[in-house]
């Protein structure tokens, strides 16, 4: 593998633990169980020599930090089938609070 490839895979793989801090942020066993995921996935692919194939997995990576940063919300019970997110990292400012969980979906059934 070539340096610059070496660097860019090392890049991938800090920007993902970046991203689960930031978007797990206290919530110390989400922070855990991502920590290992990342470090599993990227042990499982190490002997990989192909460049096609270590080139697909960096665009994996990269869509996997996309979907952390704009898919997953991390929320708090406040009161029964109500919940409230916590402040997005950068704004600050709450994505949505008292959301009602199940009541919409028991509406449905």
């Amino acid at each position: 593998m070539s340096n610059s490839l070496r660097q860019e895979v090392l890049h991938c793989f800090k920007s993902l633990h970046r991203v689960r801090q930031s978007v797990f942020h206290g919530d110390e066993r989400a922070l855990t169980e991502g920590r290992k995921k990342i470090n599993e996935e990227f042990s499982k692919q190490k002997h990989v020599q192909n460049v096609e194939s270590i080139r697909e997995l960096i665009n994996y990576s990269k869509e996997v930090e996309h979907e952390l940063r704009s898919c997953v919300i991390q929320a708090q019970e406040v009161k029964p089938e109500a919940c409230c997110s916590s402040p997005e990292p950068k704004t600050n400012k709450a994505k949505k609070c008292d959301i009602e969980i199940l009541s919409n979906a028991r509406r449905l059934n």
